[in-house]
């Protein structure tokens, strides 16, 4: 499934009503909730336990380096008339050096591009991916132009349940039973 800006989309969207001049041109849309469908997955809750987990234990690594270096600054302010100036310099740069090691383990665990998003990219993508194949059988059967997530970047501040086809694609992944 792919992620485009909701300013581009509706770019789009809007260029293609503008462009169309009569009732021959009418584009067909439809809509899913992505969010929906996937908590309806069971696979899901597993993989979204397993990414709390692993969020839960890189929080640790890093409250564990932040503690240690809020340690050393107590240590420091209860030890600070012991200290010459230069002993005072050299602990501040170990209490810097510990506060910069905290943020980088930071950055790398839940950063932009970090290992939480890089796990959970890994786990979630044969969901997505077999969502978003449901969606494109859902799509080309009902003869849709284009198909919107609601639960994705794009806002729809309105739309009709005659379009909405969630229920659509939780049949074509069976997580529904068919309707007669």
């Amino acid at each position: 499934m792919h992620k485009f800006s909701p300013p581009i989309v509706l770019f789009f969207v809007i260029s293609n009503f503008a462009l169309a001049q009569n009732e021959a041109y009418a584009q067909k849309f439809g809509h899913i909730d992505s969010g929906y469908i996937l908590s309806k997955m069971p696979e899901y809750d597993e993989k979204k336990k397993e990414i709390e987990d692993l969020h839960k234990e890189y929080d640790k690594v890093v409250r564990s380096l932040q503690n240690e270096a809020e340690k050393m600054r107590a240590e420091l302010r209860a030890k600070e008339i012991l200290f010459t100036p230069e002993m005072i310099k050299e602990k501040q740069k170990e209490i810097d050096l510990k506060e910069q090691e905290a943020l980088e383990k930071s950055t790398e665990l839940f950063g932009y591009d970090g290992l939480i998003y890089k796990k959970q990219n890994e786990l979630l993508r044969p969901l997505l991916q077999k969502m978003s194949e449901a969606t494109e059988i859902v799509s080309r059967k009902h003869n849709l132009d284009y198909m919107l997530d609601k639960a994705a970047d794009v806002s729809i501040i309105y739309s009709n349940p005659e379009h909405d086809y969630t229920e659509f694609v939780l049949e074509e992944l069976e997580l529904l039973k068919k309707k007669n």
